[in-house]
């Protein structure tokens, strides 16, 4: 949805405890220091108007370290689209895999993405506070950028079509997308390729599988499992009532030339 969140992988945060920089008898102070966090671009979710769904949006993202071995961690996700476009989507921690059931998933978040009313819930579930916005992504068209030399001119996208296949019932159009990074564009001292394979369905506005190839970034496959086509619980919708909103969005301006004193 617009504007787009990104899928935090919180397990790496719990590693950024506070040093204590009294200690000396241990070794030389130092400031508190941490990992910085790795962001994952979930799938999309357009308001489509009369496609509504519900779903689980599952991701696994696999990193490959410099000796060989890899790292894994994957989420699932509850997602909910009405048939006015409406849209329920959880924001959930990773886990590792294999995972020893020692770490659970928690939704962190929840968004209400509201089209028809124009409103934008962020709701934090610890603080049970949510952030109300405008929504300003309602009916975005899927605009694609065109093949070859991109504006920035040092990297080159090239598109390919897979032909047609079908993904949980549904028909889909499998694509693939590589983009090339030229020595030096990002601070590479060699080419980088980043690949990409989609599968979209035209009767849902959705990419209902997506594989992601990037050296700088690891393998990433996120796609949809426990899909229906039936609509969804009108309640889902619905912000929490013990949730308190924190309303961010700009008071309507009012008309000057309005008596305020009309006759």
């Amino acid at each position: 949805m617009v504007p787009r969140f990104s899928s935090l992988i919180l397990a790496g945060a719990a590693l950024a405890l506070p040093v204590c920089i009294a200690a000396q008898d241990e070794g030389p102070g130092h400031a508190p220091d941490g990992r910085a966090p790795q962001l994952i671009s979930p799938l999309y979710f357009p308001p489509k108007p009369n496609a509504p769904f519900t779903a689980v949006a599952r991701t696994t993202v696999v990193r490959t370290l410099p000796d060989g071995s890899t790292v894994t961690s994957q989420n699932a996700r509850h997602i909910a689209r009405d048939a006015e476009g409406r849209i329920y989507e959880e924001r959930v921690t990773f886990v590792p895999v294999p995972d020893d059931g020692s770490r659970k998933m928690r939704v962190h978040a929840v968004d209400y993405s509201d089209p028809v009313n124009h409103t934008s819930y962020r709701c934090d579930t610890f603080s049970k506070v949510c952030q109300l916005r405008e929504y300003r992504g309602e009916f975005v068209e899927n605009v694609e950028r065109p093949a070859g030399l991109q504006p920035d001119k040092r990297t080159w996208l090239t598109r390919e079509n897979l032909g047609t296949d079908t993904f949980a019932g549904l028909e889909v159009q499998h694509s693939r997308e590589t983009l090339t990074l030229a020595s030096e564009t990002v601070g590479n001292t060699r080419t980088i390729l980043r690949t990409v394979e989609y599968w979209y369905s035209p009767e849902l506005g959705v990419n209902v599988q997506v594989k992601r190839h990037d050296p700088r970034d690891g393998d990433q496959t996120l796609w949809l499992t426990d899909l229906s086509l039936g609509a969804p619980d009108p309640e889902t919708f619905k912000v929490p009532e013990d949730f308190s909103v924190v309303d961010h969005r700009h008071p309507r301006r009012v008309d000057e030339t309005q008596s305020s004193d009309p006759e």
